[in-house]
């Protein structure tokens, strides 16, 4: 099986550039730490007069805002992995 290698390099930067955009911590515009969107951080906050353990709803708009771009990049990487991978088959 032959396999080519920059389009499987660039696969691999895509996902490895999706991983970081997942994995960083995002900033909202309050002071509350919020996270990464696969590693979201939970703070004691009052919702409506009840203390609620959670994600606070700034830090969950923010995460989510980047979750996009990175399932695209890492779809897009993955797709990139595969196709330099099964392009070349030779059938016996």
């Amino acid at each position: 099986m032959r396999i080519k290698v920059f389009p499987a390099v660039m696969g691999a930067l895509g996902i490895a550039i999706s991983l970081a955009l997942l994995l960083t911590p995002v900033s909202s515009k309050f002071s509350d730490p919020c996270g990464s969107v696969l590693v979201p951080t939970k703070v004691h906050y009052s919702d409506g007069g009840e203390l609620v353990y959670a994600n606070t709803p700034p830090c969950h708009d923010a995460r989510m805002a980047r979750l996009p771009s990175g399932l695209v990049v890492g779809v897009a990487g993955i797709a990139v992995v595969v196709v330099s991978v099964v392009v070349d088959r030779r059938r016996d």
